[in-house]
């Protein structure tokens, strides 16, 4: 935990809501930011954070504001002088819109998750899953993990960034340059400073290559005329060599973020997961990306530094976590009944079945009863030719009469027409 010093805590008046609330029959309670347990600096009574590192805040404003000083007053006037006082203009409200988004980046709430109690035990007594998955409005399916700085499970896109001891929505990275980390609310500021530096280091070798030409066209035709012309303007030299080496840096980062806005990734996210197109979830399409990162409203902080953490705002994640929790048991009902619907119409549909199937087995057995009747009168039949043949086969001395005779009795047909005389008289 980070303690604030006595100097900082005296930057700002004693009001009720810096020192904390006094509960009946208790001690004062104190306000958020003095009990803070991420590594987060505090000043002017909770009015203002920043991250674990001011120093390198305080070091890229510098970086960018002392060059911008001197471009203005040494560069920009000659060239204004010569040109358009739009120059001068462009030259003081640039750097000030920059260092502007960096202050704002540095000193925000990156969207900090806040911290809850020990959770209550799983119903059944068995471990806490470390991962689960969330469904997104547009169908997809993403993995969240269990956190335990926090005691729950991070909204999705949230990471935990160690340098600030805090889970972060929608965490991009931790920057060293702006001592911060980068997230869900100060993420915008944090491109409207990258692209506006971008564009102030362009600015600056442009008018500053602008004065030395300036010089050059002021001194007459010499062999010397160049470094003459350079002699006269050493600050628009030595600025214009800082700011073309700082644009290829800021200038690599910006295309970086660029794409990363227009795929709707973050940088641990690109890193991390390597998302396609189409396999991004969070992909919205290059307008609707585009538009979440510039244009969509940023969400409040989901804390007041300056109150005790009795009278903080409703915790909105766990809210939002009930909902879909309500949402799953109420899907899951659904499903269950539309289950036990299809297994009652399977069920009746074998009822119906079987009694069709009854009806048609009783025909069919009486179909088949008639057809074993009829089977066995033609054995019989066939037994009683079977007699004759065998009689006739044995050699039994018996006249052509008495075969007749045995044959009639014994109800043969079959094979009446096929004797000679009947062949004969077919024929």
């Amino acid at each position: 935990m980070i303690v604030p010093s006595l100097v900082t805590a005296s930057m700002s008046p004693t009001t009720p809501e810096s020192v904390g609330v006094t509960p009946p029959g208790g001690e004062p309670e104190l306000p958020l930011w003095r009990t803070w347990e991420g590594n987060d600096r505090f000043y002017c009574a909770g009015r203002c954070m920043t991250g674990p590192s001011p120093r390198n805040l305080l070091g890229t404003f510098l970086i960018v504001s002392v060059p911008s000083a001197v471009f203005n007053a040494l560069v920009v006037p000659d060239v204004a002088n010569a040109t358009h006082v739009a120059v001068l203009a462009v030259g003081i409200a640039w750097p000030v819109w920059c260092l502007g988004n960096l202050l704002a980046t540095g000193t925000a709430d990156p969207g900090i998750v806040r911290r809850r109690g020990p959770p209550p035990p799983s119903p059944d007594g068995r471990a806490r899953a470390r991962y689960k998955t969330e469904t997104l409005e547009n169908g997809k399916t993403v993995t969240v993990k269990w956190n335990d700085t926090i005691r729950a499970y991070q909204p999705v896109r949230a990471h935990h960034c160690s340098a600030n001891d805090d889970c972060v929505d929608k965490f991009d990275h931790h920057c060293p340059w702006v001592g911060t980390t980068i997230g869900r609310r100060n993420y915008r500021t944090f491109l409207f400073f990258v692209f506006g530096t971008t564009l102030l280091c362009a600015y600056v070798v442009c008018v500053c290559a602008w004065q030395i030409k300036l010089k050059h066209d002021a001194r007459p035709h010499t062999k010397r005329r160049a470094l003459q012309a350079i002699g006269d303007a050493p600050a628009a030299l030595v600025i214009a060599v800082f700011a073309f080496l700082g644009f290829w840096f800021v200038a690599v980062l910006s295309g970086f973020h660029a794409y990363l806005v227009c795929t709707n990734q973050t940088t641990y996210e690109n890193f991390r997961d390597g998302y396609s197109w189409r396999e991004n979830p969070h992909n919205k399409g290059i307008v609707g990306n585009c538009w979440e990162a510039f244009c969509a409203p940023s969400p409040a902080s989901r804390f007041d530094f300056r109150r005790p953490p009795s009278r903080q705002p409703p915790d909105r994640d766990l809210a939002e976590e009930e909902a879909r929790e309500a949402a799953k048991k109420a899907k899951r009902r659904v499903e269950r009944a539309e289950r036990e619907a299809a297994r009652r119409r399977a069920e009746a549909g074998d009822e119906a079945r079987a009694k069709r199937v009854g009806s048609a087995g009783d025909v069919e057995m009486g179909r088949r009863g008639d057809e074993e009747a009829a089977a066995g009168g033609g054995a019989a039949a066939s037994g009683g030719a079977g007699g004759v043949m065998r009689a006739l086969a044995g050699g039994a001395a018996r006249s052509l009469e008495e075969i007749k005779v045995e044959v009639e009795e014994s109800g043969y047909e079959g094979d009446r027409d096929r004797t000679p005389k009947a062949r004969d008289e077919s024929a």
